[in-house]
């Protein structure tokens, strides 16, 4: 196993130059008469194409003073892109027309494919088409593009066409919703954040978002991009992604639909039964680096603050954090609050820092963090300005924090280019809050443009700072790359299979036996230690506990023989071997399960185990293969964490034990293409540097 960032060419980036910087663009189906194929040309036109537009028409003679032509075969020259707007059913045959002429791409705004019932076998015929005649088709289905640098607007959206004027910036966005897009674009330009690249990829019949999402991250003129998803096939694509855009310092932000639908198939597992689509999306792109947010509004803060605000100073003091220097008390303390609500740090200032503080503040101020200057700091001009420069200098502050309360704009406006000068000369975030107060767009705009964010809420603010951090602590990702050469695995089947399936996983068996029918414990478990667990096979029965086929800390021989007996007659199978363990108390109760039909091929899950994992849901995935950081990193979001840390008293479990099984089942999984689910629960995690023991197996084989 080894792990490293992806190389460009490991990920195949789809030849999109010539959709997002054409030259030349013919709009087939385009029109003169009022509507869709009429503005597409309109909108072209409005934001300064600067390239060669050929109509393609049977009837028209011109569109918007362009001369129409009846054919693609009739242009004078071969265009970068086409842009198809005609009926569905005509969309597969265009697309040949597209390759007879030599055209690399094309977009398909048309609908009436995959959306509609009956529309998949056009669909199939359009990507028959696009395959065979080698064009990347973008759609169908979809509003097209924005490239706003090559001033190239690629749709036919009200959104793009009610906009005046267009403001470059290194932010993107690529949606599976062509609705949501022209809104996302239309609020970037009108709040004057601007964008670079705007896309809509409608159904995505031949190309989806990712690729898509591989051509952004690979241009120099974005910092940010949003990514709206409702679902996506061959979802772990998206890791290699994300880390290509953090080796050139592009940060991704995902909105992901469908929070509230379980959509998962009936599973064998404890843990397949309790996972849920958007649960999964949740811990594998935080494993992946990328920020995952719950609403527009969350989103759109994203996008602006990634987009140009700096990362926090890297710092090894534990002392180190935020500094909060505040005119309101009030305000100051809610900051701190927020600050722990998002697991953030708060500066303890330096003693050089505090006393440098203690000179320049007042006798009534506060001089700890959160510094309180109080609402008399009007009599002390340069107060803010000296106050900024002594928690700047301070090796422990990672970002500033400027609080101000009932009287915000007039302290803005006084104290602004000592702000900058601040923002300019700590290279540190900057972060100026105001309690509720509004902010006109161009003083925001003019702060940003000094590397300053103006938030409005002290919540915000420190929402703005944890995506920093985020973005800080997502730059030591690396991607585990899967072992290729080991042999492939089949799935067990048998009891002794299944153990010697876990002994290639680092996970220990307990010691076993099978008591098959006339053979008394005596004979049968001589071997064994006492106290013992009796149970019947994992394939025997789904709830064994339910029905009273577990038995615990049985002590003599006789019991054994009669707990079997009983077993046989509740299962009215009087063949039936039984299973005896020696009984392990010391450990802590883990999950360790696989789920292989998510989107992000084979997931694994890790939680509390035992009878309590579908009653406390403590369970994160992590998409295979992983490292042994992303194990601890994932562990130590669960409330599992704390009892593996020692809990009241007890000793603390054996975590290293515990990532190396998680680690190597993970990979023995991969190695067994035929598995579609599999869980081992409990795994016993033993007092420090005694390992850990597996008392259970189930394996599920696909189609079976």
């Amino acid at each position: 196993m080894n792990a490293h960032s992806p190389a460009p060419d490991e990920i195949a980036v789809p030849p999109l130059d010539k959709i997002f910087r054409a030259k030349s663009v013919a709009i087939v189906g385009a029109s003169p008469k009022p509507g869709a194929r009429n503005r597409i040309v309109k909108i072209l036109i409005k934001h300064g194409f600067e390239g060669r537009i050929y109509p393609v028409s049977p009837s028209a003679e011109e569109v918007e003073g362009h001369k129409a032509y009846k054919t693609l075969a009739d242009l004078p020259e071969v265009p970068d892109v086409a842009l198809i707007i005609t009926p569905a059913a005509t969309v597969p045959g265009l697309i040949e027309e597209c390759g007879a002429k030599g055209i690399a791409c094309a977009i398909v705004y048309s609908a009436g494919f995959e959306e509609v019932e009956g529309g998949h076998e056009l669909a199939a015929k359009l990507k028959e088409a696009a395959n065979k005649n080698n064009v990347h088709v973008l759609g169908p289905n979809g509003q097209g593009v924005w490239s706003v640098q090559a001033k190239t607007m690629l749709t036919f959206g009200a959104a793009a066409f009610g906009l005046e004027n267009l403001r470059h910036a290194p932010i993107a966005v690529v949606s599976q919703s062509g609705a949501l897009m022209g809104a996302i674009g239309a609020h970037l330009q009108r709040t004057g954040l601007g964008c670079s690249y705007i896309v809509s990829v409608g159904n995505e019949t031949c190309m989806d978002a990712l690729d898509a999402l591989s051509w952004v991250v690979e241009q120099d003129d974005v910092r940010v991009v949003g990514l709206y998803l409702e679902g996506l096939d061959n979802a772990a694509r998206l890791l290699r992604i994300a880390a290509r855009a953090r080796e050139r310092g592009i940060q991704i932000v995902t909105l992901k639909a469908g929070r509230s639908a379980f959509g998962q198939e009936a599973t064998a597992s404890h843990t397949g039964k309790i996972a849920s689509p958007h649960a999964i999306y949740t811990d594998v792109l935080e494993q992946a680096g990328v920020i995952m947010v719950d609403s527009l509004g969350e989103a759109m803060a994203a996008v602006e603050v990634l987009s140009f605000m700096p990362n926090p100073r890297v710092s090894d003091d534990p002392l180190s954090g935020i500094a909060v220097m505040s005119s309101s008390g009030g305000a100051g303390a809610l900051l701190a609050d927020h600050s722990d609500e998002r697991d953030l740090p708060m500066s303890t200032f330096s003693d050089d820092a505090a006393a440098k503080l203690q000179e320049i503040l007042p006798e009534f101020a506060r001089k700890a963090n959160p510094v309180d200057l109080t609402g008399q700091i009007r009599q002390f001009p340069n107060l803010f300005r000296d106050t900024l420069a002594v928690l700047g200098a301070d090796a422990r502050t990672e970002a500033i924090v400027v609080q101000f309360a009932s009287s915000g704009m007039k302290d803005l406006i006084d104290n602004g280019d000592a702000f900058k000068q601040a923002a300019r000369e700590s290279g540190l975030p900057l972060i100026i809050t105001f309690a509720m107060e509004k902010v006109s767009t161009e003083l925001k705009m003019e702060f940003m443009e000094a590397g300053i964010l103006i938030s409005d809420d002290p919540s915000n603010t420190m929402r703005a700072l944890r995506w920093l951090y985020d973005r800080q602590r997502f730059q030591n990702i690396t991607v585990a790359l899967p072992d290729t050469s080991s042999s492939p695995l089949s799935v067990p089947q048998t009891w002794d299979e299944m153990m010697e399936y876990l002994d290639t996983s680092a996970i220990t068996p307990a010691k076993w036996t099978l008591l098959q029918p006339g053979v008394s414990a005596v004979e049968g478990c001589k071997d064994l230690n006492y106290p013992l667990v009796v149970k019947v096979l994992p394939d025997a029965a789904e709830h064994k506990t339910e029905l009273g086929l577990v038995k615990l800390k049985v002590q003599t021989p006789e019991d054994v023989d009669a707990h079997a007996a009983e077993f046989r007659k509740i299962l009215s199978n009087p063949d039936l071997p039984v299973l005896v363990q020696e009984m392990v108390t010391d450990g802590v109760e883990v999950v360790l399960s696989c789920l292989g039909n998510t989107d992000f091929g084979p997931v694994l899950s890790i939680g509390s185990g035992g009878v309590a994992v579908e009653l406390y849901r403590d369970i994160t995935y992590l998409a295979l293969p992983v490292t042994r950081e992303q194990v601890e990193q994932a562990l130590k979001r669960l409330k599992l964490w704390t009892l593996l840390e020692g809990f009241r008293g007890a000793p603390a479990a054996d975590t290293g034990a515990l990532i190396t099984a998680a680690v190597e089942f993970g990979n023995t999984i991969l190695r067994t293409p035929d598995l579609a689910e599999a869980e081992v629960n409990p795994v016993l995690v033993r007092p420090n540097g005694q390992g850990l023991v597996a008392v259970d197996f189930l394996g599920t084989a696909k189609d079976a």
